[in-house]
C-alpha cells in the first residue's frame, strides 16, 4: 500500500498558482490563435481585392494604349490637356503607326481657386 505525505501549504499555493497561471496562458492562446484565422481571412480578402485591382489597371492601362493609339492615326504624336479638351502636336514628321503619345495631366482646379 502507498503511502500518502501531506504537502505543505506553500507547496500548494505554487502548484495552484502554475496550473492556474497555465489556464490563463490557454485562454490567451485560443484568443491568439482566433485572432490569427481572422486576420488570415482578412489577408485573403485583401489580397483578393489587390489581385483584381491589379487586373482593373491592366485593363485600363490597355485601353489607354488603345486610345493613345486611335489619336497617334488621328492627330499624329503630341499631348492632350484632359482638362480643356485639347490636344497639341509635337514637331516633326510622324511616321505611319507611331504610338507614342505623351498625355499631360494639368492639375484640377477647384471650385474656390485653388489648384
Amino acid at each position: 500500500m502507498e503511502k500518502e505525505i501531506k504537502l505543505e501549504e506553500k507547496e500548494i499555493k505554487e502548484i495552484r498558482a502554475i496550473r492556474s497561471e497555465n489556464s490563463r496562458m490557454m485562454v490567451d492562446f485560443g484568443k491568439i490563435k482566433m485572432d490569427c484565422i481572422l486576420l488570415n481571412s482578412r489577408l485573403s480578402e485583401l489580397e483578393k481585392m489587390e489581385s483584381d485591382m491589379a487586373a482593373r489597371l491592366k485593363g485600363n492601362r490597355n485601353k489607354e494604349q488603345k486610345i493613345s493609339e486611335k489619336l497617334n492615326k488621328k492627330y499624329g504624336v503630341g499631348s492632350v490637356n484632359i482638362e480643356k479638351g485639347t490636344f497639341t502636336r509635337q514637331g516633326g514628321v510622324v511616321t505611319e503607326g507611331e504610338t507614342d503619345i505623351e498625355v499631360t495631366l494639368e492639375p484640377v482646379k477647384e471650385e474656390d481657386g485653388k489648384s
